[in-house]
């Protein structure tokens, strides 16, 4: 699929680093603009961390600059122009970029589905960069298995009874 959108025939063409650089800074600049015309409205989409809501950051963070690169790296500028990735720069700007990597991979609905097959070739990128940063990644998926984890046993405590002092007493006369 990258090479669907790479400018030149080669099958295997890759991004010179300049021509990463200015897409994943031209991303960061159209995700930006997006969330903040998304955050001045009052049906800003909001998503859920760990159970509480919280909308995306306005400015990216490191880890969807990572993401951005990935992108940039498979897909060069045809992430930023071409008409079948703006259903994946409106999920980076609405749910942000570790939600639109979570469904890409472990997505089951229909929409992710189709997300997944639009970001195929960027497949192996985004496990190298959950492999790299699984808190972020899969904070939910351990918050999940806390609950699944065995718990340490607790140590027995052996608080002194007026029944058991009565008795040492006892002894040592």
């Amino acid at each position: 699929m990258a090479q669907d959108f790479a400018d030149g025939d080669d099958e295997f063409a890759e991004f010179s680093d300049a021509e990463v650089a200015r897409v994943v800074l031209a991303l960061d600049q159209a995700i930006t603009r997006r969330r903040q015309r998304a955050a001045a409205t009052v049906s800003a989409k909001l998503r859920i961390v760990l159970g509480t809501w919280v909308p995306p950051p306005l400015k990216p963070t490191r880890i969807e600059l990572a993401v951005f690169t990935v992108l940039a790296q498979t897909y060069g500028s045809a992430v930023l122009h071409h008409p079948d990735f703006t259903p994946v720069l409106e999920d980076l700007a609405e749910c942000g970029a570790v939600v639109l990597v979570q469904r890409a991979l472990w997505g089951e609905q229909p929409e992710d589905v189709r997300l997944a097959a639009r970001l195929l070739d960027a497949r192996i990128p985004f496990e190298i960069l959950c492999g790299t940063w699984p808190e972020v990644f899969m904070a939910q998926a351990h918050a999940e298995l806390q609950g699944f984890r065995p718990h340490p046993p607790k140590s027995p405590k052996s608080p002194k009874s007026p029944m058991a002092s009565d008795s040492e007493e006892s002894d040592d006369d």
